[in-house]
Order: structure tokens, then sequence, then C-alpha cells
């Protein structure tokens, strides 16, 4: 048996070293949960001076150049990003913010996004939160594309691609046909890094690609078909001009020069536009091949994916190259329309069907314009006279790399924020013909008076518009 002192002492060291290792253990735990904490602070909170992150959907720099841009900026915290007005969210559920994203040029790169949380299932009572559109564009009047509201308060739900989770919930809302958002599509991400004005250049003067540019006396281009209009709604001239002649080089120059001089809303603007047809998407042929469907695979696909959920009704692809300013007449189109933004930022503002009868929509099937709205939507004057105060709507911001989902028959009005590329594609009604019956409704019958009047009074803004330009010449 052990000395009764030398038992005691090997007691004390047992007893020291248990403490140790309970220390060890301690600190060891402490460090482990610390990064965990701190893992899941960098996942919901933006730290890169307001740069976004992957955790929160909306929030993730949605290419690779925004990312890249993001880790070269200083890092501060929240609180300092966004200072009082900041405090202010904490506690509203908005926040989950980001931007500013100084790689879109233009105004929209100094503005701050909050993005609402994530809903995982269609609520119809509640989403999307409307509001009076007479509101959103006194609020933001389109024609000024520079005075965008900072922060800007997103509130169409936006979803991670690459979390499959995250894609089941927006496919939850496809279809029950409702707008929403979507980011971190590596295919979108990898066009909006290999389309630069070099391959551009490049592929759209190659012998498969056709393009035109049109213009315009001032920045609202409205969509017309090209042919003679016998009906009640009055003498009809084409509102836009082939600019003929003029190349993609010449085009982006005068993109790159609204961008960086900027441009008045009369001057006037450039808008071009491509595409491939539905039955050249996937041509064996070389020579009828195209770069727009080979880089935009998700959209010429042979199976019916996330994006085109009905090869058979695919309607092609349709890209639009739009100037700081441009602005596209509201109008609805009879297809589920997935929109990506390849190049900026544009402003889309979203009405659903029930509202068709508000929007002074052209509904003589024989117009050339028919089913756009001849309304001057940044005119709230005029839009108050044809009862815009009455007519909700959705406002949002979609940034290059996003992708958003417009409902069969939603009604959009699309503004230019800068130098921007959409490219869109649609696949055919719902099945259910979700908005079909209210655009049905609102688009039958004959031409009332009021149509007849708020149409020739377009006619005559425009007359005007044409004069003036011959003038300034």
């Amino acid at each position: 048996m052990a000395p009764r002192n030398q038992s005691g002492g090997l007691l004390r060291y047992v007893v020291i070293g248990g403490v140790l290792s309970i220390g060890i253990l301690l600190f060891l735990l402490d460090v482990v949960a610390k990064l965990h904490s701190s893992s899941e602070t960098s996942m919901s909170q933006p730290h890169l001076a307001g740069a976004p992150v992957l955790a929160a959907p909306g929030v993730s720099p949605q290419s690779p150049s925004l990312r890249r841009a993001a880790k070269l900026r200083e890092m501060i915290t929240i609180d300092e990003i966004l200072g009082s007005e900041w405090s202010g969210m904490k506690n509203s559920g908005e926040d989950r913010t980001s931007g500013p994203f100084p790689n879109l040029g233009g105004s929209v790169s100094k503005v701050k996004f909050t993005y609402p949380e994530i809903i995982p299932e269609v609520d119809l009572k509640t989403y999307p939160p409307v509001e009076s559109l007479l509101d959103i564009i006194h609020r933001w009047n389109p024609d000024e594309s520079d005075n965008i509201p900072n922060p800007f308060h997103e509130k169409l739900q936006m979803f991670n691609y690459s979390d499959l989770e995250q894609r089941k919930m927006a496919e939850k809302y496809r279809n029950a046909e409702l707008p929403f958002k979507i980011f971190g599509i590596p295919e979108i991400e990898n066009v909006v890094e290999k389309w630069n004005d070099e391959y551009l250049e490049k592929k759209l003067h190659s012998p498969a690609v056709n393009f035109k540019v049109e213009k315009s006396t001032d920045n609202h281009f409205m969509y017309n078909v090209r042919r003679n209009y016998k009906g009640n709604l009055g003498e009809w001239q084409p509102p836009t001009k082939d600019a003929k002649g003029m190349d993609f080089n010449e085009w982006v120059e005068k993109a790159h020069k609204g961008d960086t001089e900027g441009i008045d809303p009369d001057e006037p603007h450039f808008y071009l536009t491509t595409g491939v047809q539905a039955g050249r998407l996937v041509a064996a042929n070389k020579r009828l091949k195209q770069f727009i469907s080979s880089d935009l695979g998700v959209f010429s696909t042979t199976k019916n994916n996330f994006f085109i959920t009905a090869v058979d009704a695919n309607k092609g692809i349709q890209c639009r190259f739009g100037m700081k300013g441009v602005i596209a007449e509201a109008h609805y189109d009879g297809g589920r329309n997935m929109v990506a933004m390849l190049k900026g930022a544009k402003r889309y503002i979203l009405t659903p069907p029930s509202e068709c009868k508000k929007l002074s929509l052209i509904k003589d099937k024989q117009h050339p314009s028919y089913r756009h709205s001849v309304t001057d939507w940044s005119n709230p004057e005029e839009a108050s006279e044809d009862g815009f105060h009455d007519a909700m709507a959705i406002d949002t911001i979609l940034h290059e790399g996003e992708v958003l989902y417009i409902p069969s028959y939603w009604i959009h009005y699309i503004a230019s924020l800068d130098y921007s590329i959409q490219c869109n594609s649609r696949s055919g009604s719902p099945p259910n013909q979700e908005g079909g019956d209210h655009i049905h409704k609102c688009m039958s019958g004959p031409n009332s008076e009021k149509d007849i009047k708020v149409v020739k009074r377009y006619m005559s803004r425009e007359r005007k518009s044409f004069a003036d330009s011959a003038a300034k010449s």
C-alpha cells in the first residue's frame, strides 16, 4: 500500500488533470460554437460593404463578377452600411439586405436592397403583396431611371436555384401561376460572364444571326406589327422606325454613352432585338445554329425542365438589348414567361390579369399594337385620369444573373436602368388557363368610346413627338 501522503499527492494530480481536461474540452467546445456562430452570421448578414451573401435568397451575388467585386471591398458591419435606416428595418421582417452592386453601372449600382423572408408554401390570399399602381409610379416615375428609391424594398419571393429545397418552393409558385425571381443558375451565370461586347460583336455579325435596331423619338417603345389598320380606333402611324444600317458596334457605343453621359427621356433612343425561332433552337445543321440557343441551353431544351414546362409550345428565345431609359410599353403574353437578365438591370412593374380593364389595353386584334397599353405610365396625371389608382401592381428590379417568372397573361411594363441585355422564352399557357378568363372578358367586345379616345390621344402625342424630333434635326 502506498504511503498516505504519496496517495494524497497522486489524488491531487488526478484532480488537476481532470480539471485541465474539462477546461480544454470546454475551450474546444467554445471555439466550435464560435466558429458555427460566425458561419451562421456570415450566411445571414452581408459583411462586404452590403455585398450579398449566399445563404439568403436574392442576397447572393448573381454572377462570378459580382462575387469578385464584393470580395474586393472593405469589410464593415451592417449597421455601418445602412446607418439609422437599418435600425428601423431590424424589427420589420425586412432584415436581409444586399448591395450596392458596383459593377451594374448607373444609379442602380449605388442602391441597397431589402428582401422579404422566404414563404415556403404558396398563400394566394397574401401573395403577391400588390399596391396601387398609381402609388408606384408616383413614388418612382418610370422616365426617371436614376431616381431609384434607396433602399429599394423587393417584395417578390426570391429563391436560390442551386438549393434543391428552394427550387422546389419556386416550382410551387410557378405551378400556382405567381411571379417570383430565382438566382444561382450556373448556366445563366456563365452567359453573364461570356457575353461581353467583343463576343457579342463577333456573334451578332455572323451569317446565322439576324438582328434589328429600332429608333424612337423618345425613350418609349410601343410594339407594333407593320400592317395597315382600317379599324375605328383612328389613323395609326408606326411609333418606331427601323434604324437601317446600324450595326452592333454603333448601337453599343450609343448605349455606353447613355450610361456615362446620361440621356434625356425626350432624346432619340435605340433598341436592339434578336432571337432564335422555335424551330431552330436545337438545329443540328451548324449553319443554322445560333450562339443564343447554344449558350442558353436552359431555354433551348428538348425535354421539359424548370424553365420550359412545355417544349412543344416553346416560342423560341427573344433577346432585348436596351439603352438606359428605354421603356417597353405595358402588355401581356399568352405563355409562361421566363426572363433572364444577362447584363445590367431592368425595372418590371407587374399587374395581375384581373387588372386588365383598368390599363387601357388595345383590344382590337387587327390593330398593329394589339394587347398593349396606350396610357403613358410616366405621366401620373394621365394615368390617374385613366383609372390607375384602382389598378394593383408590384414593382421589382431584375439584376444580371437573375431570372424573373412572369405568369401567363400578367401585364408587364419594362424600363431599362442602364445598358441591359435580357433574353426570355415562353412555353405555352398553364394547364388550367389561370388568368385567361380575366383577359378574355377584358379584351372581348367592340371598342368603347373610352378605347377610341385613349388611342387617339396616344397617336396625337406620337405625332407631336415626331414633329418635335423633325424640328430638332
